[in-house]
């Protein structure tokens, strides 16, 4: 077997399996050890500035983070938490080389194996929620909600917005063929979406939805794009309403979709809700510049987490690696929008990661989404495909000459 299919084989499987997360370490973590050790040496990655600029930045953050866990309440636990925050940032690393050194196939085996992970999770969501196997419910479910194969509700629904933007993408911009079968697998995911209730996931989901439409719009060629982009949405946006609209009339699912689509919940309320913990949060950032070390917030001074990744960041790594991970989110961001003005191959990639990236920043001030496996992922294509594009330039100039 060649360098290239072995390589294929170990991305592949890490990528389906990134939705199977019942525990850590889980097998998808496994298989990304393996990725990442072992791309290098068939020598199928391709490092570019980007990529190694962003490293560096998460290299510094993570040292930040390992100095800050001297004042932890519980230093062990914290030091895990910092080695895993390397190991995903590693992932994300190797990724963006693999996807830059041959960027349009392996963007889309990455994509492409991304959806089957979140097929097998809505299927199991399904199965669960509905009760469809004896036992299901309390294996995919938590507090009436689906989780499917992840350990939280919120999870599987942020996890689910990356695959509903690539194939809302392929239904408004590939051939009829390919954009049938995509909006029958975006169907599925948008109904597990539902139930999940998370209302951080909706919102993250549909702005995401929002601006693959409008850099669609804004990119496009020809006014038969236009027309048939115009046409599917309006398709797509019937038909979903349709689905949620059936799936709202069951019981199971009507009284919890009141509940959670209510902005006013107990818990966010109060000094011990989010919004008072994030409050908390504030002024213990601006009287320890060092940072209080990972954990310790929750330990100490919360019943729980910050939800908002940026101000646990600060929190976790001083004022200096709260910034070096702000610079990194936010200029990878900043590459993704840059890079997508050119007119490649690798534009449509880009929207799609970059509008994908985009829902889940915006979601990090709700919900700590530091150890999330497919930010990380979303993080590596957008370095990879950024950094393709001088020698995509080079490589189509070739083929016009």
């Amino acid at each position: 077997m060649s360098a290239n299919k072995l390589a294929a084989f170990a991305v592949a499987g890490a990528m389906a399996t990134s939705s199977i997360v019942f525990s850590e370490p889980a097998v998808a973590d496994i298989l990304m050890a393996a990725v990442i050790v072992g791309l290098p040496l068939l020598g199928v990655t391709r490092f570019g500035t980007v990529t190694l600029l962003n490293f560096a930045a998460w290299l510094a953050f993570v040292a930040l983070g390992l100095a800050a866990c001297s004042v932890s309440t519980n230093i062990d636990t914290a030091i895990t938490h910092q080695v895993v925050t390397l190991f995903l940032a590693l992932g994300a690393l190797v990724l963006a080389g693999y996807v830059s050194a041959d960027p349009e196939p392996r963007f889309r085996l990455v994509m492409n194996c991304y959806v089957a992970g979140c097929i097998i999770a809505t299927a199991a969501a399904f199965a669960g929620y509905f009760q469809l196997i004896p036992s299901a419910y309390d294996l995919f479910t938590n507090f009436g909600r689906a989780r499917g194969t992840f350990k939280d509700p919120n999870v599987l629904g942020a996890a689910l917005a990356p695959a509903i933007v690539y194939t809302a993408w392929i239904t408004l911009r590939h051939p009829i063929r390919h954009a049938m079968i995509a909006a029958v697998v975006c169907l599925p995911l948008c109904l597990a979406l539902l139930l999940s209730f998370s209302r951080g996931a909706w919102a993250s989901t549909a702005f995401s939805l929002v601006i693959v439409a409008w850099l669609g719009l804004v990119t496009t060629r020809r006014a038969s794009d236009v027309q048939r982009m115009t046409v599917v949405a309006v398709i797509g946006v019937i038909t979903l309403v349709l689905a949620i609209g059936a799936a709202l009339r069951l019981e199971a699912v009507g009284g919890l979709f009141e509940e959670r689509a209510s902005l006013d919940q107990s818990y966010d309320q109060g000094p011990d809700g989010r919004f008072g913990g994030q409050k908390k949060a504030v002024g213990l950032i601006l009287d320890h510049p060092l940072g209080i070390g990972t954990y310790t917030f929750r330990d100490t001074y919360h019943p729980e987490e910050a939800h908002n990744v940026y101000l646990s960041q600060f929190m976790n790594a001083g004022w200096l690696g709260g910034l070096l991970y702000a610079i990194s989110v936010f200029g990878t961001l900043a590459a993704g929008l840059f890079a997508l003005r050119k007119r490649t191959a690798l534009q449509g990639p880009l929207i799609v990661t970059t509008a994908a990236f985009l829902g889940l920043v915006i979601e990090g001030a709700i919900i700590d989404t530091d150890h999330w496996r497919h930010f990380f992922i979303l993080m590596g294509l957008i370095w990879g495909l950024v950094d393709a594009i001088p020698s995509q330039f080079a490589a189509e100039a070739r083929y016009d000459d």
